[in-house]
């Protein structure tokens, strides 16, 4: 499993009251069935002008394919190249349970 994390800087003239709505439908209708998607917390912060998400993936190889795709390439064409960082997932915690999957990576399961 990998964290992604990515920020856009959205232009000054940005309506926020309409950003929430806007995630939402987002979240319904591109990245609900995301292959390798495992969960995206929608972030966005009126104050820095940042609107971006945190991820979960599967692999490393589900974020490349979502970064060279066409939701990118047009976020890219509206609001510029994002900052983002990847990194390994030592552990994940879903609602108590408790997920480790650099673990079973490095026993090969």
């Amino acid at each position: 499993m990998y964290a992604l994390t990515m920020r856009f800087t959205l232009p000054e003239s940005t309506d926020w009251s309409k950003i929430p709505a806007l995630m939402e439908d987002r979240a319904r209708t591109i990245y609900r069935d995301l292959p390798g998607l495992i969960s995206k917390a929608f972030v966005y912060d009126p104050a820095t002008r940042e609107y971006g998400g945190n991820y979960v993936w599967e692999s490393r190889e589900a974020i490349d394919e979502f970064l060279a795709s066409p939701i990118i390439a047009q976020a890219r064409e509206k609001f510029g190249e994002p900052t983002y960082s990847v990194h390994r997932i030592a552990a994940y915690l879903d609602r108590g349970q408790v997920i480790t999957p650099a673990l079973s990576e490095v026993k090969g399961g």
